[in-house]
């Protein structure tokens, strides 16, 4: 029960941290363009772990870096579509549209494994997105295109995490969680000369500032906590805490640009604690869920 209280810690903590990736990435994107911007920051948050962790890449097993291509490429798939939705829609739709893991991370469970999910995380899906909801959407609850791009973000992350969830369990977490970013650079720098007019820095500090938390923040730290709590947390579980993440946009959007909270964004912040607080099983050390 422990292992599994701290692998919860350490999602909340990157679910946190990710909190606030909506609102920088949408941002820089007036600085750089989609795929320089991936590029930069996957790359500067793979030199810097490099630099930290390079004694761990070199006892890491073969295989670990077979593993990481595969996360990095749902992970690349996810984080271009939520960037290219938030282009299109606002911050809080995208943030809701990317809870949606929690919804789509048993189904795909469910249909590769044919085992359906627990009432206890049925109960805990539902009553998570309704919270968000309210948080999130507004009377008209038709759909724009960046909110179907943001729902095949989080679609593909569903399955990031559920390979986390596996691979986390066979590699070293922090070689693991940090391999795959260099991935994300790579697929991210061919793409932009593929397809972007040139290769280009951020033009001012507060750019700068903006690449440097999406880079160290969200893709180093955030990453590593995410990899080291699915080794002892499922990840039907983890899912759950993830859709969380609209209330810490909600919450730095309002510190960060003066965006108030209004009392139906309360309400839904204190359903969806109650939603992630029924997914806590005392009885078990760990979720029934596995990965595909």
């Amino acid at each position: 029960m422990k292992k599994t209280l701290a692998g919860d810690l350490m999602m909340l903590a990157a679910t946190m941290i990710f909190g606030a990736m909506t609102i920088f990435s949408k941002q820089i994107l007036a600085e750089l363009e989609v795929f320089n911007m991936v590029a930069l920051r996957f790359l500067i948050a793979f030199a810097v772990c490099f630099a930290v962790f390079h004694r761990r890449y070199r006892a890491a097993a073969r295989e670990t870096a077979f593993h990481a291509g595969i996360l990095g490429t749902f992970l690349f798939v996810s984080y271009l579509c939520m960037v290219l939705g938030c282009k299109y829609t606002t911050a809080s739709n995208a943030g809701f549209m990317m809870s949606l893991v929690a919804f789509f991370t048993p189904l795909i469970v469910w249909v590769q494994e044919k085992k359906a999910p627990t009432g206890r995380q049925t109960a805990s899906v539902i009553i998570t997105l309704v919270g968000v909801g309210l948080m999130c959407l507004s009377g008209n609850l038709t759909l724009n295109k960046g909110d179907i791009i943001c729902i095949f973000s989080a679609f593909f992350y569903s399955f990031q995490m559920l390979y986390t969830e596996r691979f986390a369990r066979e590699n070293d977490p922090i070689v693991l969680g940090t391999f795959q970013l260099i991935f994300v650079a790579v697929y991210g720098f061919v793409f932009s000369m593929l397809l972007e007019d040139g290769f280009r820095l951020p033009a001012s500090p507060a750019g700068w500032g903006q690449l440097l938390y999406l880079a160290l923040g969200c893709g180093a730290l955030g990453f590593i906590l995410q990899t080291a709590a699915e080794k002892y947390s499922s990840a039907a579980h983890s899912t759950i805490i993830y859709a969380s993440q609209p209330v810490f946009v909600a919450v730095f959007s309002s510190l960060m640009l003066g965006e108030p909270i209004t009392l139906r964004q309360v309400a839904g912040i204190i359903i969806v604690f109650i939603g992630v607080l029924i997914t806590v099983d005392p009885s078990s050390e760990r979720g029934s869920v596995t990965a595909p």
